[in-house]
């Protein structure tokens, strides 16, 4: 039986992503982060590897993955995550795609699988604040010298932070103490902002970190409407956030997101 946040954030979720199928087809923020984040994980994989997706969404990434000839195996709770996922799989007839309805906290259910990659995108982790729990069933899920990246929303992001100018009372809502109220749909889910050292803490010692990136730095997230007009602007700001986090100048843990990558160590 659900839980009131579990059964939250399966409608929440399940109620936008029709919103997210349009953003990632039309919308250059969208598009542009998205292609940035992919490049990053496909550092990090070798052909016709293994991915787990956790918080697979709509099958956006999975699809991707899958037509660039990886074997993915996408996860979500969400009930529309395996509707929107198998329409995928039968319409577009990819083969090298599998949905299976489990939670992150669950992960022991996927039964005699091993993985090259494990993924997950766009803050799905940021629904716990356990991830430490989460993190303990990925060694037995990876092949040895496998990896692990994870797209988190960090506390500290500028340009929300910028909007208690306008009057935003939630300007600052990442910094609370415990967790805050986003609103996903229609309905409320607790989120937990964390930062790179937690995530790596998290991770423990069957972990080596590899690499950290900031993403959204320096560019308003899609959700600023007003913005996403002045697509020079954009397109400048977005090219300098890229190119400024490369050179290692700016601390990780700064943006709308950060992407982190571990790679399992050696078994004794």
């Amino acid at each position: 039986m659900e839980n009131n946040s579990t059964k939250n954030i399966n409608l929440g979720f399940s109620s936008i992503y029709e919103e997210y199928e349009t953003l990632s087809k039309e919308n250059y923020c969208d598009i542009f982060r998205r292609n940035g984040i992919r490049k990053h994980v496909e550092l990090f994989l070798n052909p016709k590897d293994a991915i787990l997706e956790i918080n697979a969404g709509s099958g956006i990434d999975a699809v991707y993955f899958a037509k660039k000839g990886y074997s993915v195996l996408a996860t979500d709770l969400a009930d529309n995550a395996g509707i929107y996922i198998n329409n995928k799989i039968k319409e577009q007839k990819i083969q090298n795609l599998e949905f299976q309805k489990c939670s992150f906290s669950n992960l022991k259910s996927i039964e005699n699988r091993k993985f090259n990659h494990i993924f997950s995108n766009y803050g799905g982790l940021n629904c716990t604040e356990n991830l430490e729990e989460i993190f303990n069933q990925f060694k037995d899920l990876l092949h040895p010298k496998g990896f692990v990246s994870l797209v988190i929303m960090p506390k500290f992001y500028p340009w929300e932070m910028a909007t208690i100018l306008k009057g935003n009372k939630n300007a600052f809502r990442r910094f609370k103490k415990n967790n805050t109220l986003a609103n996903v749909g229609n309905y409320s889910i607790k989120t937990f902002y964390h930062t790179p050292k937690q995530v790596k803490m998290a991770m423990g010692e069957n972990f080596t970190h590899i690499k950290t990136r900031n993403i959204g730095t320096f560019y308003p997230s899609l959700h600023y409407h007003s913005f996403q007009k002045h697509q020079k602007t954009m397109h400048f700001l977005m090219r300098f956030d890229t190119w400024i986090n490369n050179k290692l100048l700016i601390p990780k843990g700064i943006g709308d997101y950060f992407i982190l990558t571990f790679q399992k160590t050696n078994e004794p």
